[in-house]
């Protein structure tokens, strides 16, 4: 009996083992069905591990092709290919899936490349990871804050096993200087980097000066505005790394006198400041006159008029929507308007009723709506007039060093040694910003 019992059993089994298997189906689909064919109430619970280094095969050797867990770490099904074992089994994969690193580190990844307000720049960051399980991400791609228009991105890919690093390509046009910021979130972790984008260093500024000159001091050469210029060369406030960044000054003349109305025109579509001193009217004929408004009027360039020495001198008495009156022995001019032209700037703001050194003759002057008043003579008529691209002051005195009484004898190469020196130093800060933006 026993014998039959046993052949009966052994019978039994190699069925089994040759047959497919059903649970919960007669009618088994495959090697391992278990289903009800519409009213299963239960799934299927897989073996978990918190990682696939975790897993082996109870037999011995290498895991089986084919073996599936659930990576409670990664949160996500794998199965273990020829290959290895797989990234997440999910529905997308565009890398939406959170996998949980240990660390993420924006703080000693490498960063290259030169960033410069308004260029278009180019360069790589660096960012490391610990605690990868071999997860996918998606593309990336974080814009800047702070300083905009720069871009971090990436391609698709997955994290290493254990420890990596991601290369972001960062490029794109900075709107402006200052600290550019990327915010980086992967695998559940956050960390920032940031990048300096240094200021545009702009091209040599042209500096035109109307000749002759009839005090002998015109801006671009003469040696009674040595100190004028000196405070323009000195590169710690206008240069590459000065407080105006810019290449340098190209001073150059015209001679209103012997030119031609060409050459003239020429002169001025070529520079990028004019300046024009103590010309007299004798020697400036009206056609370069009306050149000259026309070029104020196109508002292309900035212009510097000195409303010095009475009829006999230009810009009297009337010139471009302005009339000029002259008051002989004024010593000053004092500060009308805060906040006004360049009574405030970069090299410092003047208060109101502040003195400016001037000599002899001062002009007043007679503006239209369009201009604002910045400063008077001593006896409160405006001598000093901004009307966009344009400044009068009435004297020339106050920015040269011939006399003990004017504005930079003994003056320094400082734009801030004085009242007379920010006032000069700011309206060249204004006028390189308006033909850099013109």
């Amino acid at each position: 009996m026993t014998k039959k019992v046993l052949f009966s059993t052994l019978i039994l089994l190699f069925g089994i083992t040759n047959a497919q298997i059903g649970i919960g189906t007669p009618n088994p689909r495959g090697a391992l069905d278990i289903n009800k064919p519409t009213t299963n109430e239960h799934g299927l619970v897989l073996p978990t591990n918190s990682s696939t280094t975790n897993i082996s095969n109870p037999s011995g050797g290498e895991v089986a092709i084919g073996t599936i867990i659930y990576d409670s770490a990664a949160d996500c099904v794998k199965v273990y290919k020829s290959t290895g074992w797989s990234n997440c089994l999910c529905d997308t994969c565009d890398g939406t899936t959170i996998v949980p690193l240990s660390t993420l580190d924006c703080s000693r990844g490498a960063l290259t490349g030169t960033y410069i307000q308004g260029t278009q720049s180019t360069g790589t960051k660096i960012i490391n990871y610990t605690g990868g399980s071999g997860q996918a991400y998606g593309a990336i791609h974080i814009a800047s804050t702070g300083v905009t228009g720069l871009s971090a991105t990436a391609p698709a890919g997955t994290f290493a096993t254990g420890n990596g690093n991601i290369t972001l390509e960062i490029s794109g046009t900075p709107n402006k200087s200052g600290t550019a910021s990327f915010k980086v979130t992967l695998g559940g972790q956050t960390c920032t980097f940031i990048i300096t984008v240094q200021p545009k260093i702009a091209r040599r500024i042209n500096i035109l000066s109307l000749t002759p000159d009839n005090w002998a001091s015109n801006l671009s050469s003469d040696s009674y505005t040595s100190v004028a210029r000196s405070k323009l060369n000195n590169s710690s406030h206008f240069g590459p790394s000065g407080d105006v960044k810019i290449e340098g000054f190209n001073y150059k003349t015209i001679n209103v006198s012997q030119s031609s109305d060409q050459a003239f025109n020429d002169a001025i579509d070529n520079a990028d400041i004019i300046w024009v001193g103590y010309i007299t009217n004798s020697t400036f004929p009206q056609s370069k006159r009306n050149i000259l408004a026309q070029k104020i009027t196109e508002k292309k360039k900035f212009f510097y008029l000195g409303a010095d020495g009475g009829t006999a001198f230009f810009p009297f008495s009337n010139f471009a929507g302005y009339s000029f009156t002259s008051t002989p022995n004024n010593k000053n001019g004092k500060i009308s308007a805060t906040n006004v032209g360049p009574t405030n700037g970069i090299f410092g703001n003047i208060p109101v009723g502040s003195t400016i050194v001037f000599n002899r003759y001062v002009g007043g002057i007679s503006f239209p709506s369009t201009a604002s008043s910045f400063m008077d003579t001593e006896n409160g008529r405006p001598t000093g007039i901004i009307d966009d691209n344009l400044i009068i002051i009435g004297d020339i005195n106050w920015y040269i060093n011939r006399d003990s009484r004017d504005g930079f004898i003994n003056g320094t190469s400082s734009c801030t040694q004085n009242n007379n020196s920010i006032l000069f130093c700011n309206i060249f800060e204004k006028a390189i910003e308006y033909v850099l933006t013109h």
